[in-house]
């Protein structure tokens, strides 16, 4: 019976997530389309081909990411079709360190809307993504199943960080209509929002894996 509901839980929740997640695909599509036939917009403008074509990789590989990695996590997945797991997990590995190195190709030759500390943030974010990627490429080689479990838990909420970022903006304009965001991404709300997507993640989970450390190393004494 627990069994049942676990599944029933984590159907529900997939299918939450995909539903919120069709917007945000269908807006990156459009951008794509947008920078392919040459439109201009604030993310790609003419005759600039190189930071152009990193952000079309950027915003593909990075929807594919998005739109791939919780099926990661899926227990039976794992359990039952090992195969399908590991090519999975490294196509996710391939699609992270695509997606943060086009990010950060991007971010030098033309900036951000949000100007300087939106820069800043976001190459830090595309750094961290493409380090665990790294990490957990190298701890699966290695065989280290505790370090590519936890590598793999901070590229995972790594990998939800664009649509985190999104979730965080729809959940704030409609509790307060968009206080403290503005256009040009300058407000006390929109600074933050350019950390908060992805660093308070990063510390959650190194709190989880450090106090699972500690369980499962207590348990040992004991």
């Amino acid at each position: 019976m627990q069994s049942l509901k676990t599944r029933l839980t984590t159907g529900t929740l997939l299918v939450i997530f995909y539903l919120t997640l069709l917007p945000f695909v269908l807006h990156g599509f459009g951008m794509v389309w947008t920078g392919m036939s040459q439109g201009e917009s604030y993310l790609f403008v003419p005759d600039a081909s190189v930071g152009n074509a990193a952000m079309i990789v950027h915003i593909i590989a990075g929807t594919l990411l998005v739109a791939l990695v919780p099926l990661q996590l899926l227990k039976p997945i794992r359990l039952r079709f090992t195969r399908f797991h590991r090519t999975l997990g490294a196509s996710l590995v391939a699609l992270a360190l695509v997606t943060a190195l086009a990010g950060m190709t991007y971010i030098p030759l033309r900036g951000t809307i949000g100007g300087p500390v939106m820069s800043v943030a976001f190459f830090l974010y595309g750094l961290c993504l493409f380090t665990s990627a790294l990490m957990v490429a190298r701890m699966a080689l290695s065989g280290d199943r505790a370090g590519h479990w936890a590598w793999g838990l901070r590229l995972f909420w790594l990998a939800l960080g664009s649509w985190l970022y999104r979730v965080h903006y729809t959940l704030w304009y409609l509790l307060t209509g968009g206080l403290g965001s503005q256009p040009d991404f300058l407000g006390p709300f929109d600074l933050v929002q350019n950390f908060a997507f992805f660093v308070p993640y990063l510390l959650a989970v190194q709190i989880w894996i450090a106090r699972r450390g500690a369980a499962h190393q207590g348990h040992l004494v004991a």
